[in-house]
């Protein structure tokens, strides 16, 4: 057996009930699908499949009798394909070859099996330039490459017309029989469902359990040679009518409501202490994953960290360059103005030489840092989530941890280094024009010395500079990566990951920031 699931129960955290008792076993080289009303429980059989331990750890309650399942022969084509945005077309296959040990010079052939042109393989073929039958079909490829024996499609139809999901339906017949694999189907797509069923199952408003339809009398997947068009509209009637009778008895029916489980008192605590603690452990899984990823598949590491450093450095460039430019300038000029009568406004920057830069632009950079470039990684990351990317990298048997948190966390860390060091030159630029109005001689040694040669008195402050820069970077890019990482079950986790990333970090400087004065002080 593909698949064996007996008395499969899952509820809610409040103690509703969305499975109450499924049964479900599925052969080698058969196709089942699952229909059902919205809130039936259809997502979430496929949470139970690919994400059991975070539903858990959402509080759901999830027993089963029996659930034999073989994680690694488990393949996802999730809702709209799923494509990863950072990767071209044949950049989403060779990730699946490589980690399903095939070759990645078969890209165009499985472009080829899934009826598309084997040209959109050339290397630069975005995935977002695809209609959604072409996306759906990639993502179809995209899965069969992985070599993975049971494929779970989630209601791989919506946004296609009639004519493209029957080609779709067809398709996966066809690429079931060739590769001799098995598939659940999840739809709301009679016409879908009809043209790939060997059997149908209806996810039951009525009782949550799991109905099979026309038991007895199904003649099979209905886009296979030997069947009439006439048996075939026969057929979507009368499917068609079952679903909308069931419906409109059982439509409005909620959830019954079980008994909300016993959970321990400090379940409450670990929940409280899990986001505070998230960014300290994405920080020792990416420092433990990263040297292994490199290592192992240099090229994955590669995209991801490019991809995560042009968005945190070398597109935001020119704004931090023009910010601390300003900065350097505004501060200089400010102290310039406020030394009373009698004061030279020269003798007042050179007493104050380099000491602004190296107090200042740490927390400054750090703070602009988060606010930009770590807000876009949090959102790209999020957006992964929502989407179902990581899903489907997990359902290719890529760990995340290793693919998209290792490089992410290491490109964000050294991306803040060159900030804070920009930063660091730009305000020094900035009181270089302060200087040259003042007519200060020497103007470089004297804004550069407490950075680069600092006296014995000042060593400190230098000190505690780099210290504070290199604590940011780190913990800035574990934050990002913990939050931004974190599921995603609606639009709205995306602009508060993102908001809570920048909290956290304001909060992280100004502790630090507070910390090291108060040290420093007393020495």
């Amino acid at each position: 057996m593909a698949l064996e699931v007996r008395g499969l129960r899952v509820a809610l955290p409040d103690g509703r009930v969305l499975i109450d008792g499924i049964d479900l076993s599925i052969g080698e080289g058969e196709v089942v699908v699952l229909l059902g009303g919205s809130g039936a429980g259809k997502s979430t059989f496929a949470r139970v499949l690919f994400e059991r331990d975070e539903l858990e750890h959402a509080g759901f309650e999830v027993v089963a009798t029996q659930l034999d399942l073989d994680r690694d022969q488990l393949g996802l084509v999730p809702q709209r394909g799923a494509l990863f945005d950072h990767l071209d077309v044949r950049g989403n296959l060779e990730l699946a070859l490589r980690h399903g040990g095939g070759d990645v010079a078969e890209a165009p052939q499985w472009l080829e099996r899934v009826g598309l042109e084997a040209a959109l393989a050339e290397p630069g073929t975005s995935v977002t330039k695809l209609s959604g039958g072409q996306a759906q079909r990639v993502a179809v490829a995209r899965v069969l490459a992985s070599r993975r024996k049971l494929l779970f499609l989630d209601e791989p139809s919506v946004g296609l017309d009639p004519h493209r999901v029957r080609v779709l339906a067809r398709l996966i017949r066809e690429q079931v029989k060739a590769l001799g694999v098995s598939a659940i189907v999840v739809t709301h797509d009679v016409a879908l469902a009809a043209g790939v069923a060997d059997r149908l199952f209806l996810l039951s408003l009525e009782d949550r359990k799991l109905d099979q339809l026309f038991a007895d009398r199904w003649p099979g997947a209905l886009e296979d040679p030997g069947h009439t068009p006439e048996e075939r509209g026969r057929w979507l009637v009368e499917l068609e009518t079952a679903m909308v009778d069931h419906l409109q008895a059982f439509g409005d029916h909620p959830p019954p409501q079980g008994v909300v489980p016993a959970r321990p008192w400090w379940s409450g605590l670990a929940r409280l202490a899990a986001p505070v603690l998230a960014p300290f452990r994405v920080a020792a899984l990416s420092a433990w994953k990263a040297p292994q990823q490199l290592v192992k598949y240099p090229r994955d590491f590669a995209i991801v960290a490019q991809r995560v450093f042009l968005q945190t450095f070398v597109r935001p460039l020119i704004f931090y360059a023009i910010v601390s430019t300003l900065i350097g300038y505004t501060v200089l000029f400010v102290i310039s103005k406020v030394g009373g009568a009698g004061v030279r406004p020269d003798a007042l920057l050179r007493q104050i030489g380099g000491a602004h830069v190296v107090a200042l632009a740490p927390a400054l950079s750090a703070l602009l840092y988060v606010a930009a470039s770590g807000s876009a990684t949090n959102a790209w990351l999020g957006s992964m989530s929502l989407t179902k990317q990581t899903l489907a990298l997990d359902a290719l048997g890529v760990d995340r941890r290793a693919y998209l948190w290792a490089p992410a966390w290491l490109a964000t860390a050294v991306s803040y280094l060159l900030v804070a060091a920009l930063f660091a030159l730009g305000m020094i630029a900035g009181g270089l024009l302060v200087c040259r109005a003042y007519h200060v001689p020497h103007a470089w040694e004297l804004l550069t010395g407490d950075v680069f040669d600092p006296r014995p008195e000042r060593l400190r402050y230098t000190v505690r500079a780099l210290f504070l820069v290199w604590i940011y970077g780190w913990g800035i890019a574990s934050d990002v990566v913990a939050k931004g990482g974190a599921a995603k079950p609606e639009a709205d986790a995306v602009t508060r990951g993102m908001t809570a990333s920048v909290v956290a970090c304001t909060l992280w400087v100004v502790a630090w920031e507070l910390v090291t004065v108060v040290v420093v002080f007393r020495i």
